[in-house]
């Protein structure tokens, strides 16, 4: 059976030679054609291929330049050493930050309502409409609440300063019950002093 395929096979051979001697330009050119093709196939190929290296090394020298813009022209060396500088000086604030978390915060310095009368840094009242003289040195709050009736003798801070109010007895005292309220409507302060 071996020996039968063989011969099939060489029988196609010969019948294909004897076409060829038949047509040879016609065989030529097609063989012209055909590796014509394959040349066209593998440049365009190797055009994409090159291409995508191009923009690859492209991106590098970009990369490439930004990393040296950054370092400005340094040396490995002086890259390293800024490293370290920078690890260090992050290590030093992170532990002064987590020192700093564990004081306790001081309560004088806190912020203060811009509406508000202020006794030894408690607010003890809230105030409306303040028309501020600086020239004849007083402040006049178109109405003031009060949890504390306001004395003559005390003094009051209000914003940046110190103030003695409560020279005015006109008042209106509301209670619930458990607390009282005091208005004043409205009630003239002199400026003393800055706090």
């Amino acid at each position: 059976m071996q020996r039968g395929f063989f011969a099939r096979i060489l029988d196609r051979v010969v019948a294909n030679v004897r076409v060829v001697r038949g047509a040879p330009e016609a065989i030529a050119l097609t063989a012209i054609v055909a590796v014509g093709m394959s040349y066209f196939t593998f440049q365009e190929f190797h055009r994409e291929r090159l291409a995508a290296l191009n923009d690859s090394i492209a991106s590098q020298e970009q990369l490439l330049t930004d990393y040296r813009t950054k370092l400005r022209g340094a040396t490995p060396a002086e890259a390293a050493t800024q490293i370290e500088k920078l690890t260090s000086l992050l290590a030093d604030t992170q532990k002064s930050l987590s020192e700093t978390k564990g004081k306790p915060i001081v309560v004088d310095n806190r912020s203060r309502d811009p509406l508000r009368l202020y006794e030894d840094n408690n607010p003890i009242a809230l105030v409306k409409d303040p028309n501020v003289d600086l020239e004849k040195k007083k402040i006049t709050f178109l109405g003031v609440n009060s949890g504390v009736l306001l004395g003559t003798s005390k003094p009051y801070e209000f914003q940046n300063w110190k103030l003695a109010c409560g020279g005015t007895q006109l008042y209106s005292a509301a209670s619930d019950g458990a607390a009282h309220e005091y208005s004043y409507s409205p009630l003239t302060c002199k400026i003393v002093g800055n706090r």
